[in-house]
């Protein structure tokens, strides 16, 4: 049942987001599932001084059966917009769309635009670097300056990121 500003017991946008999460599903539990065995700097990974003996499961893993569970359950109804119109059936889509969206921001299998820490823009000395990643296949990454608009190449900014590393690494070493 649609309105034009419901789809059953869902307002338009969450059945869209809804919609989102279930095509997006698929892909993401199968990144999951391989994410988990990346060694990262992941907080969930971080053990902390309990005397318990870790669960040996990637906390990706985890996520990736709570997502295929709610996704087996949601398989009783033939059509998404039937979820939507069920009294039960929404809450489980409610509750499946926010699975698949913390775990899809959680632990994203895309690169994404983000600011650039410690390292200065070359052209204005300021810490306003942008990452822009690659659009499409063959294009080259972006870096740019949100200050000054300064362009710095991907050999360029590669340099910088080495030295930053070697500083980082010289400073533990003294400390």
């Amino acid at each position: 049942m649609f309105d034009g500003y419901n789809v059953g017991y869902m307002t338009y946008d969450e059945f869209n987001r809804f919609r989102r999460a279930m095509n997006y599903s698929g892909r993401l539990v199968a990144w999951l599932r391989v994410a988990g065995y990346i060694k990262s700097g992941d907080p969930d990974e971080i053990r902390g001084n309990s005397v318990e003996p870790p669960l040996g499961i990637p906390p990706t893993w985890l996520a990736a059966e709570e997502i295929t569970q709610l996704s087996q359950e949601l398989n009783r109804w033939t059509e998404l917009e039937d979820v939507a119109a069920d009294d039960g059936g929404f809450e489980l889509a409610l509750i499946f769309t926010r699975e698949v969206e913390t775990a899809a921001s959680k632990w994203p299998f895309e690169d994404r635009a983000h600011k650039v820490q410690f390292v200065r823009c070359p052209s204005c000395q300021v810490v306003a670097l942008r990452y822009e990643p690659p659009r499409s296949e063959g294009d080259s990454i972006a870096v740019k300056c949100s200050e000054c608009r300064h362009f710095v190449s991907e050999d360029e900014f590669s340099k910088l990121t080495a030295l930053i590393a070697v500083e980082f690494a010289r400073a533990k070493e003294v400390a």
